[in-house]
């Protein structure tokens, strides 16, 4: 884990360059989470007018707010619906951002013809082959898909330890041990967050998502501590996916008994850092940004 050679900046990592800025209405197609209410806040604050279409439940009054009360509900599965109503918002670029937790494709899905036309096309229904669909068809609409990161650049953390606590040997040698994993595990397009505690790999992250990767590895460790270890995918595609941690993060942890979190430095997504780390200190968690 050294910082010998610089990192390109993230946003201009793994992500085809659009050569363009956002001009007139941006759609924001909207996960859970904080983070597409900070896009939508960021783009109002550069002058952008956004448009949001929400799939996620938990912020819709903010992100509302943010758009200036343009926000549409969609349903992910009716794909030419919403290719209909992005067109009629005059919509030329859009960004994903938030989290959408793909075990909606288990629970009753609404998907229309083209949906399930796009889903046979592949072997596997995994994040990214989900998601490389989606782009084209945006793509041959006329979209153009911008990287999250064109407004999220602030939010990166360069390497170093963030809390007061600083991580001792044996966390250490977790922490290494559990970057090697996770990163074959985004390797994989299964997860790319993980567990580890004394050498050992508890848990892993697959479809059900971060929060239960960190409630079933925080019981497996006895709620007596344990490493979470997030990282980004060896070839992430950040137009539509960057790691993410928040104050929810480190709340669930603690919850679960687990004490340090590492993520990739330059890679990851911190939303409110401030608070994530004055929450760190008062709960004796360590935060560490680690380069490879």
């Amino acid at each position: 884990m050294s910082t010998t050679t610089p990192k390109p900046a993230p946003n201009e990592q793994n992500a085809p360059s659009t050569g363009q800025n956002p001009v007139g209405r941006l759609g924001l197609i909207a996960g859970e989470g904080e983070l597409p209410v900070y896009i939508a806040q960021n783009a109002a604050r550069q002058g952008i007018e956004v448009v949001s279409f929400s799939i996620g439940r938990d912020n819709t009054g903010a992100l509302k707010k943010a758009s200036q009360g343009r926000l549409h509900r969609i349903t992910p599965g009716l794909l030419a619906q919403n290719l209909e109503l992005i067109r009629n918002e005059g919509i030329q670029q859009v960004v994903f951002a938030g989290k959408v937790n793909k075990w909606l494709l288990l629970k009753n899905p609404k998907l229309d013809k083209m949906a399930i036309e796009a889903l046979k096309q592949y072997a596997n229904n995994s994040d990214d082959a989900i998601m490389h669909w989606i782009v084209e068809a945006l793509e041959k609409e006329g979209l153009t898909v911008l990287s999250q990161t064109r407004f999220l650049t602030d939010l990166f953390v360069p390497e170093g330890v963030l809390s007061d606590t600083r991580p001792d040997e044996m966390a250490l040698r977790d922490i290494q041990y559990g970057f090697g994993i996770a990163k074959e595990m985004g390797r994989l397009d299964v997860g790319q967050t993980i567990v580890v505690k004394n050498g050992m790999l508890l848990a892993v992250e697959a479809i059900e998502g971060t929060d239960e990767c960190i409630r079933r590895g925080g019981k497996l460790a006895r709620k007596k501590g344990g490493v979470v270890v997030k990282v980004a995918k060896p070839k992430q595609d950040q137009r539509f996916d960057v790691p993410t941690v928040g104050l929810g993060t480190l709340k669930r942890m603690q919850r679960y008994g687990l004490n340090i979190l590492a993520t990739e430095a330059e890679q990851t997504i911190y939303v409110d850092k401030a608070a994530m780390i004055a929450y760190a200190n008062q709960h004796k968690i360590i935060i560490t940004s680690v380069s490879l």
